[in-house]
């Protein structure tokens, strides 16, 4: 006979389909097939599933009810998806912007993720100008962050869209090359979208379990440490800092640096097309964060970042709180250092309030504050206040 787990929702008591009780059976501290909204915190904090508020008396999750409501509904198969575009959708639509605007639009196949599904990246440049600067946008390099997939291609179709009629956009693009990848994650998303919504990472075994955190993946030769420091040794679960080595975990780094297919299509896609400057979209918590994530050490930019950054949150109300990476939490292997590392200036945009917007209206809320301050962030590209010449990165 299968156990049957329950919990409550909006006031009324549901039951957990069987195909989670192996989740449901983890969560249940007190075995008493009842799923409480404590032990539900618990679980999400122990698995470094959330954003957290740290303060001297306890943690607490940013979002909290919402955070956990969305949980219990992604164990109930109640999350709403008939506005959200699948992976073949999301192709399809690619597809579409290269037929319309041929002369201003590339599709490029950079890579294949492990269950044989394309990376794909748009690139749009629409004039023949000369030293033009180079812009990567990011989505979804965690499966279940859905509204990431979205304002990243919301962007290309925006921007397309308007470059006739306005001459800000077409400004911008003509003084820039603008690469999208709207889906880093291709196999986590579909993962996500049609069997467990909950999920992270992308979908390669390993010895024990299944899927690698992209976003603690990233290794460069040029500072070893920003993938796993000194003191954290790969054998031990005990000592591990931004990233975890328990293949269990949400944050398993993996079994190497740089051992992921997607991560390695981003590499040779970064360095072959010059890229200056990067953007990587994820949720939630509407922030704007910058390098470093594994340091509070500053960095030679601190000043540009602060004010970039915050001139983006002011185009969107100020609803958007600018940090450093790690006054978040802290992060190793994750993009935004890394690109930083490599020499481009790099921002982690953390975009709506929660991992899965409720509604599309919702989601066009989400994507057109992104699009706002992406749009600010390329003028600064324009004007040259972004840097993008070559330097020397201070050690972190």
């Amino acid at each position: 006979m299968k156990m049957t787990y329950i919990l409550r929702i909006d006031g009324k008591i549901a039951k957990i389909p069987p195909k989670y009780n192996h989740i449901a059976q983890e969560i249940d501290q007190n075995q008493n097939k009842i799923i409480s909204n404590q032990e539900i915190k618990d679980f999400l904090i122990k698995n470094d599933e959330v954003i957290l508020k740290k303060s001297k008396r306890n943690n607490t999750i940013l979002n909290e009810n919402e955070i956990i409501k969305e949980f219990k509904q992604s164990l109930l198969d109640n999350l709403r998806k008939d506005f959200i575009r699948d992976y073949n959708q999301i192709l399809e639509s690619i597809k579409k912007l290269q037929e319309k605007y041929l002369d201003k639009v590339k599709v490029e196949y950079i890579g294949k993720t492990h269950e044989g599904r394309d990376i794909v990246a748009i690139k749009i440049s629409t004039s023949n100008k000369e030293d033009k600067k180079s812009l990567l946008i990011t989505g979804l390099h965690h499966a279940r962050e859905w509204a990431t997939a979205e304002s990243a291609l919301n962007i290309a179709e925006k921007l397309l869209e308007q470059y006739d009629t306005n001459q800000e956009v077409k400004n911008l693009l003509d003084n820039t090359v603008l690469h999208i990848i709207p889906v880093v994650n291709p196999d986590g998303y579909e993962y996500s979208l049609k069997t467990y919504s909950w999920w992270r990472k992308n979908r390669k075994p390993t010895e024990k379990a299944i899927g690698v955190d992209l976003n603690r993946n990233y290794y460069t030769d040029k500072n070893p440490e920003l993938y796993r420091p000194a003191n954290d040794k790969p054998d031990s679960t005990l000592d591990d800092y931004g990233a975890s080595d328990n293949p269990y975990s949400d944050t398993y780094r993996g079994p190497y640096g740089k051992s992921e297919n997607e991560i390695q299509a981003i590499e040779k896609y970064t360095q072959e097309n010059k890229i200056n400057a990067v953007i990587d979209l994820h949720s939630y918590g509407n922030m704007i964060l910058f390098p470093w994530g594994h340091t509070h050490k500053p960095t030679q930019w601190d000043k540009i970042y602060r004010e970039v950054a915050q001139e983006m949150s002011k185009k969107v109300m100020n609803k958007y709180r600018v940090m450093q990476s790690i006054e978040l939490y802290p992060t190793t292997g994750c993009s935004t250092d890394y690109h930083h590392m490599e020499g481009r200036f790099s921002y982690t945009l953390e975009i709506g309030r929660s991992f899965f917007p409720k509604d599309k209206e919702e989601l066009e809320s989400i994507k057109n504050e992104t699009l706002e301050m992406v749009k600010v962030f390329m003028s600064n590209l324009v004007s040259g206040k972004i840097p993008t010449q070559s330097y020397t990165i201070t050690q972190a």
